[in-house]
């Protein structure tokens, strides 16, 4: 993939940022959110984390595959418990 691919996929991911966002500033503080609206958001935030996926990939030129994606979680390893005083 281009440079031109890359700042399309940041351009196109930012959009959907600011549609979520703009979405959950028009709600009133307190309110529970309507069933329709977190559907819309949910849908927003798929989109969001795919376009930031393809802009992964064609920044990195790392393909996309399960173990590629497991490598950008943080760690699930748990801590070990810390010494006693």
């Amino acid at each position: 993939m281009s440079s031109t691919d890359v700042a399309t996929a940041i351009t196109e991911g930012q959009a959907i940022g600011d549609e979520i966002l703009e979405s959950i500033a028009a709600l009133a503080p307190g309110v529970a959110v309507p069933a329709a609206l977190a559907e819309a958001i949910l849908n927003l935030l798929a989109k969001y984390v795919g376009k930031a996926i393809v802009g992964y990939n064609a920044a990195a030129a790392v393909p996309i595959t399960a173990d590629s994606i497991l490598a950008l979680l943080p760690n699930q390893t748990p801590l070990s418990a810390p010494d006693a005083p």
